[in-house]
């Protein structure tokens, strides 16, 4: 492609892993059947509750396959999901980059590519992978040469930038792991205090 005027939308189906599907069907059937066979408990409680855990989690997949794409204009970079739309001008982006996805994604894709402004935030972009992307190297490099036009300066690395995206990057994993580590404590507690 030869213009700045490109959307990436969603040209191939996801796949979703074998094991995800057994979790969510064993979790899913754990819930019926605490829903059913305990005497003690509120069935409208129980009902409601997996009605909210089950519209939390298929609604925000439903969106973002319709409303999921990535649009790159003259002005900038317009990345839509479930619920969001955030768009950069081209002046606020600082690079656009390919990295390779953490194992036990649900995508097939191996590559997925982010857009990071000049603070160090990171933005992922919906469907600009090499799943949905045939040549999808091509096409991020592509992508590079004709917004560096649009953005008035070279692909440059800005070291102050850098630290940023590093501090940002380990900031993220480190809340993550507090994050797994919170769930494994209340599961602990609820097998053991009940």
């Amino acid at each position: 492609m030869s213009g700045i005027e490109r959307e990436y939308r969603r040209r191939r189906a996801l796949s979703v892993s074998w094991w995800q599907i057994t979790v969510t069907v064993i979790v899913g059937g754990n819930i019926v059947l605490q829903v059913t066979t305990n005497p003690y408990a509120s069935r409208r409680w129980y009902v409601t509750a997996l009605a909210v855990i089950v519209l939390a989690r298929v609604v925000p997949a439903v969106l973002y396959r319709q409303r999921g794409r990535t649009v790159v204009g003259a002005q900038g970079i317009t990345t839509r999901d479930a619920i969001r739309t955030n768009t950069r001008t081209w002046h606020d982006v600082y690079d656009i980059r390919a990295e390779l996805s953490a194992n036990g994604r649900i995508e097939r894709a191996r590559w997925t590519t982010y857009v990071y402004d000049n603070d160090g935030r990171r933005t992922r972009l919906p469907y600009f992978d090499d799943w949905q992307l045939p040549d999808f190297h091509t096409e991020l490099a592509d992508l590079r040469a004709v917004s560096a036009r649009h953005r008035g300066m070279a692909w440059e690395l800005r070291p102050e930038v850098e630290d940023l995206i590093r501090r940002r990057t380990r900031n993220s994993k480190i809340w993550g792991a507090v994050y797994v580590a919170a769930f494994v404590v209340v599961c602990v507690a609820v097998v053991f205090l009940t």
